[in-house]
């Protein structure tokens, strides 16, 4: 139907053009200039570019192959600069989760960084990296973003296999540490640190053996005062040569009251 009135349209427009050219009354050639009609002729205006979006991964890139602990980076305009990094294994394991803040949000784009950590696989293992934010209304998932990425075999120094990303204890709760070691004298500390990174508590643990790979055990006490949160709990050793901290492992675990 509409084609049919363009067709319609189109016929009755040349049919006019037609008798004005017959009657002389002002047909233009083809060859002449429009005629000026006192206005400027409007040029198309540009097509406005896709608003930014709310939340970007940067690093890693797609497809690349990292090993734990290893970085996520990016940039976030978000609700109080609040967001959730995670990584899901191809059949949706949560192998990792972190519920982080950028440096600025609510208007202001700022950046994020992540830290995450699980034991590696005896194969590679392609892993989803996602970020996105949860909203402040029903806890749904908004503005999410993802990286599809392979974590290799390789083993570092450092391997907690608890506590694991995103458990929940208690105040005055009983954390026990297990994991792997491969350092010299088998020395290396476990801290619990709140958001600032300060620790609130510090436990020094030793590997059953010295520069080999092998078990540790401890457990760590949720301080009974301390306020619900987040909280990291890092496994580090120090360096030999200068003291410094190296071999950082680190999990966030949440604290209820």
């Amino acid at each position: 139907m509409i084609q049919r009135r363009m067709y319609a349209l189109s016929a009755l427009v040349i049919a006019l053009g037609l008798a004005s050219c017959a009657s002389g009354t002002g047909g233009a050639s083809p060859s002449s200039s429009p005629a000026s009609t006192g206005s400027t002729t409007a040029t198309p205006s540009a097509t406005p570019s896709d608003a930014e979006p709310a939340i970007a991964i940067d690093a890693p890139a797609d497809d690349a192959t990292v090993s734990v602990p290893f970085e996520a980076t990016g940039t976030a305009d978000t609700f109080e600069a609040a967001l959730t990094v995670d990584v899901l294994d191809q059949e949706g394991f949560t192998m990792c989760v972190r519920h982080i803040m950028a440096t600025s949000g609510s208007g202001t784009p700022g950046t994020w960084t992540a830290i995450l950590a699980f034991p590696p696989e005896e194969d590679p293992l392609p892993v989803t990296v996602r970020a996105y934010t949860l909203s402040p209304k029903d806890g749904a998932m908004t503005d999410l973003v993802t990286r599809n990425i392979t974590v290799s075999t390789d083993r570092p120094d450092i391997i907690m296999t608890s506590p694991t990303c995103g458990q929940v204890y208690p105040t005055g709760g009983l954390i026990f540490l297990l994991g792997t070691a491969k350092l010299f004298e088998a020395a290396l500390t476990v801290e619990l640190r709140d958001a600032g990174g300060t620790a609130v508590v510090s436990v020094p643990v030793t590997a059953e053996e010295c520069c080999v790979e092998s078990q540790f055990s401890s457990k760590l006490t949720v301080p009974a005062d301390l306020a619900p949160g987040l909280y990291d709990v890092v496994a580090y050793s120090l360096s030999p040569a200068d003291g410094s901290i190296q071999n950082e492992f680190t999990v966030q675990i949440q604290v209820t009251g």
